[in-house]
């Protein structure tokens, strides 16, 4: 139990050839922090009768869509973390969709409403595994490819390290997508993990959302910088597809798909604050 899930499948392998175009539908994918987003535009996109209809695909991490993007296979590639140096050679046009709030979520018997920053590291270290009542206190991973992982790592002095000797130690368990993470946190009492707020609020899950150094997860909160756990948000995609998908994009960019976003835990672009 304590080694983890099986990983994925692997990103898909570059193609020799390039993928044409769905002609009647445009096709997104990449990272799950975006899966909730995407879906939600595309339903009020469908309900406005917009066209091209947008078919998401299951989650494949960034990676995948950066991937995907590059081979034709998707149009929009959804993309949670800085593109690499190699990536940044690949011709894709990088277009910003907003931020997403990455937040410490526990099972309900969890007494502590809020960890501090200089408690977490010896959570994850084993050094701390009680509650202030005695009862265990249990912290899950997220797989290291996990973006949301480098969001907490800025604001957490020494996480990066407490977490890195816990995966060579195999000591606790390790999940490999939002989903999975909530579905552990729900059946394991006094465990937390990382995962996004708007995944919880998308699927409406009765977990319990914990405040870092006693500040409360929220966009308002992200938006003012009293809480500093995001991660940035971007569509990938090939110049070529960009007219294609250019309808869709001005809808996301308006006042109503843009208080959409912000009613499922995400920070609009167009909200951001320097």
């Amino acid at each position: 139990g304590c080694a983890g899930d099986a990983p994925p499948p692997p990103p898909p392998r570059p193609l020799s050839l390039l993928l044409a175009p769905d002609q009647d539908a445009l096709h997104m994918g990449g990272t799950g922090a975006m899966t909730p987003l995407v879906t939600l535009l595309s339903e009020e996109w469908t309900r406005r009768s917009g066209r091209p209809r947008v078919l998401v695909e299951e989650s494949i991490g960034s990676g995948g869509g950066i991937r995907a993007a590059v081979d034709g296979a998707i149009d929009l590639g959804m993309v949670s973390r800085p593109l690499s140096s190699e990536e940044q050679k690949l011709g894709l046009v990088t277009m910003k969709m907003g931020q997403d709030v990455v937040v410490l979520v526990a099972h309900p018997s969890v007494e502590v409403s809020s960890i501090a920053t200089t408690d977490l590291p010896a959570l994850y270290r084993g050094e701390r595994t009680k509650q202030p009542s005695g009862h265990p206190l249990l912290p899950l991973l997220r797989d290291r490819s996990e973006s949301a992982n480098a969001a907490l790592d800025r604001v957490v002095p020494g996480l990066y390290e407490a977490r890195e000797q816990a995966y060579k130690q195999r000591r606790l368990r390790v999940l490999f997508s939002d989903r999975a993470m909530a579905e552990a946190i729900a059946g394991t009492p006094g465990s937390f993990g990382i995962t996004s707020l708007s995944w919880l609020i998308a699927n409406r899950l009765p977990l319990k959302v914990l405040g870092i150094d006693g500040v409360v997860p929220s966009v308002e909160n992200a938006n003012l910088h009293r809480y500093r756990a995001t991660r940035e948000l971007f569509f990938v995609a090939r110049p070529e597809r960009l007219s294609r998908a250019q309808p869709f994009l001005d809808f996301v960019r308006t006042p109503e798909a843009q208080a959409l976003m912000s009613s499922y835990g995400y920070i609009p672009a167009s909200e951001q604050r320097p």
